[in-house]
């Protein structure tokens, strides 16, 4: 071989491994990026207990579950009372026509038609409760000092997806009976909602509802950015209390949704800086980047609603990527939105 060969050949193996090297590199620091959330939360065993107050209503004669509805009362006092009172709005045993409401309400056809079908999706309801559990493991490993609450299953008369109180988690099983539930199209229930209302998705609207409740949202500054930096903090929370899951399933989007998302990404962003809409208080503007719907106004129709909501996700995944000496709970805390924007450097 001639020098000339042997020089070329010396130069290419020098690129290849090169390459190589940028190659693994670029392995190792998405490892670290994917392994952040990959923490050991065997040791943390909280008490969760979950009722089943669904089959406690509806599986016995609705003339005898009435009658005994004071029992109901003796045994889970918390939540009975939350139930009868603000969920299903039927009053107590001592109020005089409270037996022939409650007994109306489990007498209902469409009611007890959809208990059927809630029975046999969340017969067992094991797989479920592994993903509540394990994620509640995660969110003790981050704030041991938060209680974790019992979980209640329970039949709302399609009023309530999850419900949240002082140590209770309430789950209404009938608002997660899957997109094509026939009860939906008679309640004419918006295909875009449905999104939320699956199996699979349950789970994770229960969760973030609870941490929607522990972290509350300051309006003291109540603006676009806020609002976006606000629901992105609750999504990166959810990160961490389900690391191993998609993102389509902790913010409730199709794959379809996720993808124009990620392909109109920088577009998005460019709207908001051209329009000079981040730090506008318009109610109507906020709502509309925000808020369930069909799509987010300014862009086609095949944008998910939310897209605000996503937005905001990025900002704050790039915000604790560049800031690695900032802890979950000090995320949670920061209520300086505008700061947060900034020191994330989020340019996508």
């Amino acid at each position: 071989m001639n020098t000339s060969k042997l020089n070329l050949l010396q130069k290419y193996k020098k690129l290849a491994s090169t390459l190589l090297f940028f190659v693994i590199l670029g392995l190792v620091f998405s490892s670290c990026s994917e392994d952040k959330f990959d923490v050991d939360v065997s040791s943390i065993q909280p008490e969760q207990k979950v009722v089943r107050f669904d089959s406690l209503l509806f599986e016995a004669h609705p003339d005898t579950v009435a009658l005994n509805a004071g029992e109901l009362f003796e045994r889970y006092p918390e939540f009975a009372s939350l139930y009868f009172y603000q969920i299903i709005k039927t009053g107590g045993p001592t109020q005089r026509e409270f037996y022939d409401i409650f007994t109306l309400f489990l007498s209902d056809y469409d009611i007890r038609m959809a208990y059927e079908k809630s029975r046999n999706l969340y017969e067992d309801f094991t797989p479920y409760r592994k993903k509540i559990y394990k994620a509640f493991q995660h969110y003790k490993y981050y704030f041991p000092e938060k209680e974790v609450p019992d979980v209640y299953l329970m039949m709302t008369g399609f009023n309530q997806s999850v419900v949240t109180a002082e140590d209770i988690l309430g789950i209404g099983v009938d608002k997660f009976l899957g997109e094509d539930a026939r009860y939906y199209d008679q309640l004419k229930i918006s295909k875009y909602l449905r999104k939320r209302m699956t199996p699979e998705v349950m789970p994770y609207e229960a969760v973030k509802g609870w941490i929607v409740t522990e972290f509350p949202f300051n309006d003291s500054v109540n603006n676009l950015v806020s609002n976006m930096i606000y629901h992105g903090k609750i999504l990166y929370l959810m990160d961490a209390c389900f690391p191993e899951a998609p993102d389509s399933l902790k913010i409730a989007y199709t794959d379809k949704d996720m993808v124009w998302c990620r392909k109109s990404e920088e577009d998005v962003w460019l709207y908001m800086m051209e329009k000079k809409i981040l730090f506008d208080n318009n109610r109507m503007l906020i709502k509309k980047f925000i808020e369930d719907a069909p799509f987010t106004g300014p862009f086609t129709k095949e944008s998910p609603g939310r897209v605000g909501q996503w937005v905001g996700w990025q900002i704050v995944r790039s915000y604790m990527n560049k800031n690695e000496q900032v802890t979950i709970p000090q995320l949670m805390k920061n209520d300086d939105y505008q700061k947060i924007l900034l020191e994330s450097g989020y340019n996508p």
